[in-house]
């Protein structure tokens, strides 16, 4: 992709003259179709979810933890999502009704008494319990749970 930052000047002379921490809706909007606008777009069958358009994070019940859902198969019944844990925050016992899949990308993750850091997995099959976990460091991971289970608890 080539960037003329000559296109950018005016919604960046707006950005700085805002004087705000983060641009309006309206300015974000624009310089990011300017930056992506000489981009084909997706073929069938393929979705983009690019971190500089998306939009906000969806509180969790719990406290401390946002969700981006990247994406959910409801033909295979699988939601893949980012969740954005602040530190100190805790996850308390649950059941898996179906498998999980948990990556850690960056931070650390305590559960079953092992701290879980940037780049390692876990997997828990389907009927099985899962211990309290927390952090107190913060942390992201990515999972890949059963959609109807996580899904119906973002939107309840």
């Amino acid at each position: 992709m080539r960037i003329d930052f000559d296109d950018l000047e005016v919604p960046l002379a707006e950005l700085a003259s805002a004087g705000a921490e983060w641009p309006s809706r309206e300015v974000r909007d624009r310089l990011m179709a300017r930056l992506y606008a000489d981009q084909p777009p997706a073929p069938i069958g393929f979705t983009f979810n690019l971190a500089a358009q998306f939009d906000g994070w969806i509180p969790h019940a719990l406290p401390g933890i946002r969700v981006r859902p990247l994406s959910v198969n409801r033909d295979r019944g699988y939601a893949t999502l980012l969740l954005d844990v602040a530190p100190g925050s805790r996850f308390p016992e649950h059941h898996h009704s179906g498998a999980e899949d948990c990556y850690v990308i960056a931070g650390s993750l305590f559960t079953w008494g092992r701290r879980l850091r940037a780049g390692d997995f876990l997997h828990a099959d389907a009927g099985s319990d899962h211990t309290e976990m927390w952090t107190d460091e913060g942390c992201q991971v990515l999972l890949v749970v059963p959609s109807e289970d996580y899904m119906s608890e973002l939107a309840g």
